[in-house]
């Protein structure tokens, strides 16, 4: 999946994001803070949220987007307004769910689905009555022609800086036993946590798991290896005995030092897990990352940033305020985000004229983003 362009409305926030287009690779969200760059992704969550059922109160959205077999697909619509309603998990009664009022999807030049606050055509026929409440995509995704949009759709995926740290994960058995007979592909196109597609790469496919170890080790130079195991605890209750036998613990080796260490810091898990995420997501996923240096070390950000700078089988949606991060990345994948009252606009360094030289274009880009902060601030007051 890459997605070519996005428009969103969230009416109960009154924030308002102008039609932007996004490039095939990298794509570089930079502008002060407030201008609404975390928003933009927090849209294309929500999007894949309601793709998966869910209801937005007071959303309207307009999606484009191609597949690797070079698809267009374009999917829209709209969620009623309720006052006093904020995210809404579809677990809850149907009264306090909210509409769709308007929905279509179409693929190339074909209308696929339409709908309205009353009735759902799928191509061109009028369906039995469905919930109000739901998707096309959801309602219909067992349909042929649904399937691959919804399997698009799941590709968008959020690295979580902020994300809680679990360094030890329970690893069923049944789960090795199912992919013993899969290939590398079919893993990477599942949806299991990445720590455990690592645990399995660990025992299936000792050559792709060489491939992050060695970039890991790249990154911190005093990490000779890494394993996977099972904890050891001299003494456990009974009660959780059971538990460890089916859960895993990463380890690394550092030089100097005889023992194992299974005390591995939340800093080198953490990147261990980005380079993970990097090399182990669906191929042709759309990567989300928000304020991309605040999950690294100084020591990791050149490194993981060449990373992604290399890995051409996925689009990056990126935020970041990091000048080295910024400095490295070519304006051409920069997408300027300013705001104006709660209207957001995203645009190209060339609408900005900013040259390509690295050094002149981050001088500019630091004028132009104060010049915007002082105009906001001075419709603000």
């Amino acid at each position: 999946m890459r997605i070519l362009k996005l428009e969103y409305y969230d009416k109960e926030e009154e924030w308002q994001l102008e039609p932007v287009e996004f490039s095939e690779g990298i794509n570089l969200l930079v502008g002060v803070s407030g201008a609404g760059k975390t928003k933009i992704l927090t849209a294309l969550r929500s999007l894949k949220a309601i793709a998966n059922g869910n209801s937005l109160n007071g959303v309207k959205w307009s999606l484009s987007f191609v597949t690797k077999s070079n698809i267009n697909y374009n999917w829209s619509g709209e969620f009623e307004i309720k006052e006093n309603t904020s995210f809404i998990d579809d677990n809850l009664e149907d009264d306090d769910n909210v509409k769709i009022v308007y929905e279509e999807l179409k693929c190339d030049d074909t209308t696929l689905v339409t709908r309205t606050s009353e009735k759902i055509f799928f191509k061109k026929k009028e369906t039995p009555k469905l919930s109000p409440y739901d998707s096309v995509i959801e309602l219909l995704k067992q349909e042929d022609d649904i399937i691959p949009v919804k399997k698009e759709l799941d590709k968008i995926i959020l690295i979580d800086s902020d994300r809680d740290v679990y360094k030890i994960w329970r690893f069923p058995i049944s789960i090795l036993e199912k992919y013993e007979t899969s290939s590398f592909f079919q893993l990477k196109e599942s949806d299991l946590p990445i720590p455990i597609k690592f645990a399995i790469i660990n025992r299936l496919f000792p050559e792709e798991f060489k491939k992050i170890k060695d970039a890991f080790k790249s990154i911190f130079n005093n990490i000779i290896d890494i394993k996977i195991e099972t904890p050891k605890y001299k003494s456990v209750p009974i009660v959780l005995s059971a538990l460890l036998e089916e859960s895993i613990v990463f380890n690394i080796k550092e030089k100097g030092i005889d023992n194992w260490i299974d005390n591995i810091s939340s800093g080198m898990f953490k990147t261990l897990m980005y380079i993970s995420e990097l090399y182990l997501s669906p191929e042709n996923s759309v990567i989300l990352i928000d304020e991309f240096e605040n999950s690294l070390g100084i020591n990791c950000i050149d490194s993981v940033t060449d990373l992604v700078w290399e890995n051409t089988n996925l689009q990056f949606i990126v935020t970041s305020h990091h000048p080295y991060i910024i400095n490295n990345i070519s304006p051409k994948y920069w997408k300027i985000v300013t705001r104006k009252g709660n209207i957001v606009t995203v645009k190209d360094a060339k609408d900005f004229h900013i040259p390509d030289s690295r050094k002149k274009a981050f001088i500019d880009l630091i004028n132009i983003l104060k010049n915007e902060d002082d105009d906001c601030d001075s419709e603000d007051e």
